[in-house]
C-alpha cells in the first residue's frame, strides 16, 4: 500500500511539474511590449543595471510613405546568463507608453522570428554577436520619425537578480509622399510567420497598385534562389505557390511587386515550419492529460502485483499422522497359533462328540459328500472326516 501511495505521489508531481514548464522558460515570449517592460518584467527597476553590449542599427534614412520599410539590428555582448537569452524591443520613442512602433503610424509586417511584434526573443550564439530584422510598412503620410531598439538579458554569475538593459541611438527617418500608383504591399497584409509541416496550400500575398508580381525563395542558409508560380486570386491578391517544409525549416521569399510604371522590389521575408495546429479544449486536453496519468497508474499497479512475491500458504504435512497410524497398526498383533493346539472341533458338532453313539446315528449321503444328518436333531453337521461347510 505504500508503494502505491509513493507511486501515485510521483506520477502527481510529475503531472504538475509539466504543466509548469508549458510557459515560457527564461523569457517572457514574443509579444508587443512598451519601454517600460524592459525593467518592470524583471522585477524592482531600482535593481536593474546598464547593459555594456554595443547596438548598431543599419536601415535607410527614407522611405516612402506607406511602402515597405527594413530595419537591421546587429548586438554584441558579453554579459548573458546561462541561457545565453536576450530580449529586444523595437520602438518609436522612449516615453513609455505609446512607444509601439504602431502607435506612431508604422505596421509591423514581419519581426525576425516570423512574427509580427515589437518584441523578439533569441538566444545569442557563442560569438556573441546577433543580427536581427523587422519589415514594416511606413507611416501612410509624410513625417519625420524615429526607431530604435532596447535591449535587456542577465548574466552569470548573477547573485543580485538584476536586468541589464540598453538601448540605441535613435534611427532618424524622413517619411516623404509616396509617388502616384507606386506597387508595393497592401497596408493590413502581414506576413505569415509559419505554415504547417508538410503544408503545399499556396501563400496569399495582397498588394497595392500592383498588376503582377514576382517572387525568389530559397531555404534559410542556401545561396540560389528560386522562382515561385503565382496565379492572381483578384485585384491586388496573389497566390504564391512555395514548396512545402518540413522539421524547423524556415523558408525565405522576396517580392517585387510592378504595375508597368514600376519595379519596386521589396525586403526578404521568412516563413517558419510548425507542426499540425492542436484541433481540441484546453480543458479536454486536462481531461485526456488525466486520464494518460490514471492509466499509468494502474499500469504501474499491476505491473508491482505481477512482480511482487506471492505469500505461499504452508502446505499440510500429514506425514506425523501417517506415521502414528502406522506405528498403531504395526502395535496390533495378530493372535498367534500354537501348532501343538488341536483344532477346535467342526461348526455343529459338540464338544463331547466322542460319544459312539453320537457319531453311529449320523447318517451320510452321496449327494452331500461334506455333511452328516443327525436323524434326532433333524439338522446337518460338518463330516470330521470332511472339509465342512463352504
Amino acid at each position: 500500500m505504500k508503494n502505491q501511495k509513493f507511486t501515485f505521489t510521483i506520477l502527481l508531481v510529475m503531472l504538475i511539474a509539466t504543466q509548469a514548464t508549458l510557459a515560457n522558460p527564461g523569457g517572457e515570449g514574443d509579444a508587443d511590449r512598451d519601454f517600460t517592460c524592459g525593467g518592470s518584467c524583471h522585477g524592482d527597476p531600482g535593481f536593474n543595471a546598464q547593459s555594456s553590449a554595443t547596438i548598431t542599427t543599419v536601415a535607410d534614412s527614407t522611405a516612402f510613405a506607406g511602402t515597405a520599410y527594413q530595419f537591421d539590428v546587429s548586438i554584441s555582448t558579453s554579459e548573458l546568463s546561462s541561457t545565453r537569452l536576450m530580449g529586444v524591443f523595437l520602438l518609436s520613442s522612449t516615453n513609455g507608453n505609446g512607444d509601439h512602433p504602431e502607435e506612431n503610424g508604422w505596421h509591423i509586417i514581419q519581426d525576425s522570428n516570423g512574427g509580427s511584434s515589437n518584441y523578439v526573443e533569441s538566444v545569442v550564439p557563442s560569438d556573441g554577436t546577433i543580427s536581427l530584422t523587422w519589415v514594416l510598412l511606413a507611416p501612410d503620410s509624410p513625417q519625420s520619425t524615429q526607431l530604435m531598439v532596447e535591449i535587456h538579458h542577465g548574466d552569470s554569475p548573477n547573485n543580485l537578480d538584476r536586468a541589464y538593459l540598453g538601448i540605441s541611438q535613435p534611427h532618424e527617418i524622413d517619411v516623404g509622399p509616396i509617388p502616384e500608383n507606386l506597387p508595393g504591399f497592401a497596408t493590413d497584409w502581414t506576413a505569415p510567420a509559419s505554415r504547417v509541416m508538410g503544408d503545399t496550400s499556396p501563400l496569399l500575398i495582397q498588394t497595392q497598385n500592383s498588376t503582377s508580381i514576382e517572387v525568389l525563395w530559397m531555404l534559410e542558409g542556401e545561396s540560389n534562389a528560386h522562382s515561385a508560380s503565382i496565379v492572381t486570386d483578384g485585384d491586388d491578391q496573389w497566390l504564391v505557390e512555395l514548396p512545402a517544409t518540413m522539421g524547423d525549416a524556415r523558408l525565405m521569399y522576396q517580392v517585387t511587386t510592378s504595375n508597368g510604371d514600376y519595379d519596386v522590389q521589396q525586403p526578404w521575408l521568412t516563413i517558419g515550419t510548425r507542426a499540425a495546429d492542436f484541433e481540441g479544449s484546453l480543458w479536454g486536453a486536462r481531461l485526456q492529460s488525466f486520464a494518460s496519468a490514471f492509466m499509468i497508474i494502474a499500469f504501474m499497479i499491476a505491473m508491482q502485483g505481477m512482480l511482487q512475491p506471492n505469500p505461499r500458504r504452508d502446505e499440510l504435512d500429514h506425514t506425523a499422522e501417517v506415521e502414528a497410524a502406522e506405528a498403531e497398526t504395526a502395535s496390533v498383533q495378530e493372535p498367534s497359533i500354537d501348532a501343538e493346539t488341536p483344532p477346535p472341533p467342526p461348526p455343529g458338532l459338540k464338544e463331547d462328540s466322542g460319544d459312539q453313539e453320537y457319531l453311529e446315528r449320523l447318517i451320510k449321503y452321496e449327494e452331500y459328500p461334506d455333511l452328516l444328518w443327525d436323524p434326532v436333531e433333524e439338522e446337518w453337521v460338518d463330516d470330521p472326516n470332511a472339509g465342512g461347510v463352504e
